[in-house]
């Protein structure tokens, strides 16, 4: 059934930095690189939803989540954090892996923010998926975007704070589309 309700979720992009020259290297071995984003993909949704959190989609090499729907989460963003940090350790064991085999590393920038959304089901009565639409979504993305102007894997907005990690300051921003600045913060490895 088509419709969605307002909630306040907890939103995750993450996404290979690079990703170019890494895909270049396979024009000739399609199935190569189909295998190497299918191993990052896996590794990173296992501890996505070990942690609660529900996948949007999967854009080429980039993981959008969220959590909060379908089902409540009151540690949302604890949740979230959890997973992000979780999914930060685990690349580095894969990328271990990976360099053992001689294969391309992969590295990965990341964004969180909570905010309100609609969440629901969208498209047509034919096909319709799951999905959130919404300006604190836009911000998470825009967050995993701003990685590289950091040199940072990963972005946290203001809203997305709990206690128990040790953020570290980055910049206040007025990101594209949005009149207010957020405060932006990374956890350090």
């Amino acid at each position: 059934r088509l419709g969605g309700e307002t909630k306040r979720l907890t939103f995750l992009f993450s996404d290979i930095r690079g990703f170019t020259p890494i895909s270049e290297k396979y024009q000739k071995n399609p199935q190569g690189l189909t295998e190497l984003i299918n191993r990052f993909l896996d590794n990173q949704t296992q501890i996505i939803l070990k942690h609660g959190g529900t996948i949007d989609k999967y854009m080429g090499d980039c993981i959008m989540a969220f959590w909060g729907a379908p089902l409540d989460d009151d540690n949302q963003v604890d949740n979230a954090t959890k997973a992000v940090l979780e999914m930060r350790e685990s690349l580095e064991e894969l990328n271990e892996r990976l360099r053992e085999e001689g294969l391309d590393q992969i590295n990965t920038g990341a964004g969180i923010n909570t905010g309100l959304c609609v969440v629901g089901n969208f498209g047509s009565s034919n096909r319709f998926d799951y999905s959130v639409l919404g300006d604190s979504v836009n911000l998470a993305a825009r967050l995993e975007s701003s990685c590289k102007n950091y040199d940072t894997s990963l972005i946290i907005s203001e809203y997305s704070l709990v206690d128990g990690y040790d953020y570290k300051f980055l910049d206040e921003v007025t990101v594209k589309g949005k009149s207010e600045p957020v405060k932006i913060y990374t956890i350090e490895k």
